[in-house]
């Protein structure tokens, strides 16, 4: 009886590795492509407080913008620059008035504030945001050297000098009433 339990227990085991090794493994290749997309600014203009001449001194007109967000969603990890520039301030000429009034450009300056990474960014260490004397010309505001991949979110300031030797802003019509604003275009250029 043993001769034929060993025997059977041979059988048993010698069956259980045939079916096993009948089985075939199973294997599946998955895969994804990722594509990379393209650099992002939105951006905002802040509504500068109004200022009334002194005639001795610099006035100073402040404002911050809503919040700002840059993206890079390129994925290859390469640097990248938001640069600004700055149409000089005009006030248009009204009916009676009829000379555009003028501040400069560099009157503005640009403090972008702190700039913070959102959800599942690199860490916004190594992003400069300096406070920027705007131009005319184009120059960095924002720098990343890399990798900086993600979006970023940051709150600028802004403030305009106004000198004591400023025109005030033209009337719109006759020599009362509302006031045309002196006003510029930023540009603002992610590369």
């Amino acid at each position: 009886m043993r001769k034929i339990s060993k025997v059977s227990a041979l059988i048993a085991v010698v069956g259980i590795s045939l079916a096993a090794g009948l089985a075939p493994a199973s294997a599946d290749t998955v895969n994804s492509t990722v594509s990379g997309a393209s650099l992002s600014a939105t951006t905002a203009a802040p509504a500068l407080s109004a200022v009334t001449l002194n005639g001795t001194s610099t006035q100073t007109s402040t404002g911050t913008s809503t919040a700002w967000s840059l993206t890079d969603a390129r994925g290859t990890g390469a640097a990248w620059t938001v640069s600004a520039s700055a149409t000089d301030f005009t006030s248009a000429a009204g009916t009676t008035e009829t000379v555009v009034r003028t501040i400069t450009a560099p009157n503005l300056t640009i403090t972008p504030g702190a700039v913070t990474a959102a959800a599942g960014a690199d860490a916004a260490t190594g992003i400069t945001a300096p406070a920027l004397v705007m131009s005319t010309a184009s120059q960095a505001l924002i720098s990343a050297t890399g990798p900086h991949k993600g979006t970023y979110n940051l709150t600028p300031s802004f403030s305009l000098a106004i000198p004591a030797n400023a025109y005030r802003s033209n009337y719109t019509t006759g020599s009362t009433g509302a006031l045309n604003p002196y006003t510029s275009t930023l540009t603002y250029t992610i590369a």
